[in-house]
């Protein structure tokens, strides 16, 4: 096959790859916003096993790009933009588009990322107050009026366990 419909094959995979992520962490942003916990542990291994396979698609694209740029006549380290400006069609615009759909796929899994650590972070306090409450020893620190951190005092001090 030649280096260049194998690239945008490449190109494809990666990105169904990328869109399927994106799934796989609105779902765990889901399951944890909702604290159906109990599917936790499967749609993180769903998300790790999509990161593996992302990362096993990349190192094998490389090669493939490498030698299509060399093709082009470009430099190994050709950006996307600059090899698909040097294809010419109908490898221009199909590769305009990927890049384009990789970048925003790229910046939504950054963004779904951060949401989702949020709610984790969140789920995590809720639990060490939990914990606090019914007698557990388990600091949790907040901020003070100025900014500064200090340590919340447990909940247990507050919980009337006779009740």
């Amino acid at each position: 096959m030649d280096e260049l419909d194998e690239l945008s094959r490449r190109l494809w995979l990666l990105q169904e790859q990328m869109e399927q992520l994106v799934c796989a962490l609105d779902i765990q942003g889901l399951v944890m916003a909702h604290d159906r916990l109990r599917w936790l542990p499967t749609v993180t291994e769903n998300v790790e096993l999509l990161v593996d396979d992302i990362r096993t698609s990349e190192a094998e694209r490389v090669p493939h790009t490498t030698r299509a740029a060399r093709k082009l006549g470009l430099d190994e380290r050709a950006t996307l933009a600059e090899m698909a400006e040097a294809a010419g069609e109908p490898y221009r615009t199909a590769w305009r588009r990927h890049r384009l759909n990789l970048v925003a796929l790229n910046e939504e899994i950054d963004q779904i990322t951060a949401s989702n650590r949020e709610l984790g972070r969140r789920g995590a306090a809720a639990a060490q107050e939990i914990l606090a409450a019914v007698g557990a020893p388990a600091p949790i620190d907040t901020y003070d009026p100025s900014g500064s951190t200090e340590q919340l005092a447990p909940a247990s001090r507050r919980f009337d366990r006779t009740a």
